[in-house]
């Protein structure tokens, strides 16, 4: 985790005042691997002892290593592995801390 760069940044809650965020973080921009999370309190965010992590890592690595064999219309499908992350963010909100 040390080498990893903070990817994206999303927040959740009322749109005035959000009450969770997620800090992504990946080996690099488009392969997110973790998130940290933090919860508004009086006005501080706060890191909560949970730590959300993301297959995108040995996905990423499953899919290099098919392509290193040769062409194959069974490639998987390159995704959008950090707008996935979010999506997760956003689940993990909705089913942890959404009213």
């Amino acid at each position: 985790m040390a080498d990893s760069i903070l990817i994206d940044t999303v927040q959740f809650g009322p749109n005035d005042a959000p009450t969770h965020k997620y800090e992504i973080y990946g080996d690099d921009e488009k392969t997110p691997t973790w998130a940290l999370i933090y919860e508004q309190n009086d006005g501080d965010w706060e890191k909560i002892d949970e730590t959300l992590s993301f297959a995108a890592k040995d996905e990423q690595e499953e899919a290099t290593s098919t392509m290193d064999y040769g062409s194959s219309d069974s490639l998987p499908d390159l995704r959008d592995l950090p707008a996935e992350a979010r999506e997760r963010c956003e689940k993990h909100w909705q089913d942890n801390f959404a009213d």
